[in-house]
Parts: structure tokens; sequence; C-alpha cells
């Protein structure tokens, strides 16, 4: 019996390392999506549902088989339409919005808040009356955005950024890039539970470690486009995709440069923020070395790992020069504000061709540079200008037995959400196997336990004579 509950504790860790199921009833659809007017569209039975500024991420199915069409927001202002050959009833369900900050037309029935991240609203559709929805972030009380990025296995430092920006309250977050350490769909799991404490949109961008290990599929499966953009108050947003920029030549492919131009060109008479993962250009490249900050209580162990990741004095930016040139020049041509980026673990603020570029890297992984520490940044916006706030987080050697520590809790937590019923079942297994061997070796442990408490039954009765002595000669 110890062996079968062994064989089938390990099987089920195995499995639920390898599977990450998203969500209970949750079947997910291909990504459809064009970059270029930021719509993605579903047939839907003969029916054209359709999200701009987002995606349809896939189908919600209930206990009572009624199915829901699930959509991501990608977008402050997501609009969702729909066309019907028949009188029809739709389910909707999105996510990715603060149901707090959101504001609507007054044709949506039953508009109810799911959680903290979703709301869910019924459309009643007469044939061939197309009809269209227009959602809008409420951000008058603080229009600020937080950027931040690799934040990867730092997993307590990411949670208390995460408590920290639940209390500024912000429009959005912006994670811009190595969300993971690697693309397995454990680690998205334990990231998809930490964010899952977030009560604002969150707006994401692919890192070097988010693909590794074929973590793209899962990464559209959960997030979607690896590019896009959309509209804030005056500003533009612009998302790029520069993950493959650490192990190939080319970081940017030409059809996405094709569209970031058309892009660029669209958004003249606004404020620009272009966010990436991967540096055009590296700060410290004239730094030798750079090493990881390490302290006296850095242990040997940790010692051995930094110089072991090989990565601590190596250019992080783009690995073609002409590229990178490429790059800065459409950033100078289109008079783009500011490029936030991440990919060092540390903070470097520059400018190049008029325009501010802004390294992020301190959400979490391990510190690269000296005098590094974990922030994030508080982006305080106005109509006339908008300026940074660095908020600097205690910082302590990101040690390995801590990330795994963490890593484990969360993936407990995580595994026991998504399989409760099978995890409470498998505990109960568990729990008559020890019995069952307990009582098999009664002979063994019941003397000892016997001795055991007669002894701390004559420690606590002595205790007590001793301590009646005390009282009574005072």
């Amino acid at each position: 019996m110890l062996g079968i509950g062994l064989v089938v504790t390990s099987a089920f860790i195995l499995h639920s390392y390898k599977n990450f199921k998203v969500q209970q009833g949750f079947v997910s659809l291909p990504l459809s999506f064009d970059p270029y007017t930021s719509v993605s569209t579903y047939d839907w039975n003969g029916n054209k549902v359709s999200i701009q500024g987002g995606f349809v991420k896939g189908k919600m199915v209930d206990n009572s088989n009624k199915e829901s069409l699930l959509l991501r927001s990608l977008s402050p202002t997501p609009i969702v339409s729909f066309k019907s050959k028949i009188d029809k009833s739709y389910s909707i369900r999105l996510e990715n919005v603060n149901p707090a900050m959101i504001k609507t037309n007054d044709q949506i029935g039953n508009l109810k808040t799911i959680d903290q991240h979703t709301i869910s609203f019924t459309v009643e559709l007469q044939a061939n009356q197309p009809k269209t929805f227009k959602f809008e972030l409420n951000a008058a009380e603080n229009p600020e955005v937080i950027m931040l990025g690799d934040n990867r296995n730092g997993y307590g430092t990411f949670s208390n950024i995460i408590d920290q920006v639940n209390a500024i309250k912000p429009a959005f977050v912006v994670d811009n890039g190595d969300l993971v350490y690697g693309g397995e769909p454990n680690r998205y799991r334990l990231f998809y539970e930490t964010v899952s404490k977030l009560q604002v949109p969150l707006y994401t961008t692919l890192g070097n470690h988010d693909i590794r290990e074929n973590g793209l599929p899962i990464y559209t499966e959960l997030f979607g486009p690896a590019y896009y953009s959309f509209d804030y108050l005056k500003n533009h947003f612009i998302f790029l995709d520069s993950s493959r920029g650490w192990a190939e030549k080319t970081a940017i492919p030409p059809e996405q440069y094709l569209w970031l131009e058309a892009d660029l060109k669209k958004a003249q008479g606004k404020r620009i923020f272009v966010v990436s993962h991967i540096p055009p250009t590296d700060p410290r490249a004239n730094v030798t070395p750079n090493t990881y900050p390490e302290s006296p209580k850095t242990g040997v162990l940790q010692k051995l790992m930094n110089k072991l990741s090989g990565t601590s004095d190596i250019d992080h930016a783009f690995t073609d020069k002409a590229e990178a040139k490429k790059f800065e020049d459409l950033m100078t041509k289109y008079k783009v504000d500011t490029v936030f980026l991440s990919h060092i673990h540390s903070f470097f603020s520059f400018v190049r061709g008029n325009v501010r570029y802004v390294i992020t890297g301190g959400a979490g992984a391990e510190l690269l540079s000296e005098g590094s520490e974990y922030h994030y940044i508080r982006v305080h916006i106005t109509d006339d200008e908008n300026y940074l706030e660095i908020v600097e987080l205690p910082s302590p050697p990101n040690l390995i037995i801590d990330r795994y520590w963490a890593a484990a809790q969360l993936f407990i937590s995580s595994t026991y959400k998504e399989y409760s019923s099978l995890v409470l079942a498998i505990g109960i297994f568990v729990a008559l196997i020890i019995a069952w061997i307990l009582w098999v070796l009664r002979h063994k442990w019941w003397p000892f336990l016997k001795k055991l408490v007669r002894w701390i039954y004559e420690v606590v009765k002595l205790a007590g004579h001793k301590y009646n002595e005390i009282v009574r000669n005072k």
C-alpha cells in the first residue's frame, strides 16, 4: 500500500507540474488577433463576436453545461461587438479589468462582478441587429501606471510589490518581461497564482525566459498576442516582443518592425511609450565586470550558482548592433517619449537620440550590478508631462532556498485550487496509509509512546510539586 501511495502521489505531482488548468471549465481557443486593428474575432456557431483592445481567450462551461465566452482585455478601453444571424442570448466574461473602475453604456443586462479581475454580462440580440459595448477605465482619481520587470522566480519580493500596488490603486500595471524563470506550465501556474492577488489590470510583454522550454504557447493561451498597442488618456502604449534577442541574432522580426512603424505613424501627436524586454544597448557595456552583488552572508552554494549562471558580465543588449541602431533610429524618428525595458536586473535611465530609455529589472529576479535594489516605478501621468518615482524595496540576497520554499508554497496553493477534490482524496488516502502503517507497527512504537507519556506526566507532576514548595516557602 505504501508503494501504491507513493506512486499515486508522485504521478499526481508530475501531472500537475506538466499541466496547468487555468480555470475550472475553461477551454482555450486558438488566438485570432490582428495587431493593426487590435481586433480579435470569434465565429460562435455562425454568429460573430469581436473585441477591439483584447482577444477571445476561450470558453467557460459551467456545471449545467452552459457556455460563456471568455474575453481578455488588452486595453483600458476595450470594445465588444456582436452580430447574430438569429435571435440569441450571449453570456460573456471579460477579464483583466477592474470592476470598481470600469464604465460602460447602459445597454448591458446582468452586469456582474465575478472576481476582482472579471465581470460578466448577458447580451440579448435580435437577428441581424449588431450591438457594440464600449468599456472605459475610470482612472480619474489616480491615472498613474506601475512599471516593473524581471519578477521571474523572486516570488517573495514580487508578492510584496503586488501588495504595495494594491494599496496605491494605479490605473494598471505593466510587466515588461521575464514573468517566469522558464516556460514550463508549472512556472506559469506560479506566476498566475501570484498575480491573482492584483486588483488592477495587468499588461505584459514577453521576456527571453518566458519562451524557454516551449513557453510561447502557454503564454499565448494566458496573455494573448506577442505585440499590441493601445491608447490611454493622451498617451499611446506599444508592447513589443524582443524575447528571442537573447538567443538569436534578430531580436524583433521584420514583420513586427513593419507593424511597429505603421503604429508609430498612427500615434503621432500623442505621447508615446514603448514597452519591450531586451534593451537595444546595454548601458553597462563598458563596465567590467558586471558582478552579482554579494554580502558577507552570501553562502558558498549561492556564490557558486552566481558563477555558474555565466550571465553577470555578458552584454545584455541586442546581439546585432545594426538592429540596435535601427531600433533606436525608429524611436528617435517618431519622437517616442520613453522606452521601458528590463532584462538587466537593475535600474538604469539614459538618453539616446533624444529618447529616454529606462531599464527596470528589479521585481524579484537575482540582482545584477553593484548597488542594485529591488524596485518598481510609479509613472505619474498628467496632460502636460510624466515623471518617474522609483520605489525601492528591502533587498536581501535572493537566496536559492528562499526561492524554492516560496515556489513550493505557491505550487501547493495553486494546485489545491485546480484539483481540490483530487488533492483531498489523495490526502485522505495518504492519511489512511499512514494510519495502517502505524497500526501494523504498533508493537514497536506503542510501548515507547506509553513510556514517553509516563515521563511527561512525571515531569509535570514534579514541576507542580516544586512550584508549590517555592510558593509556600515565600
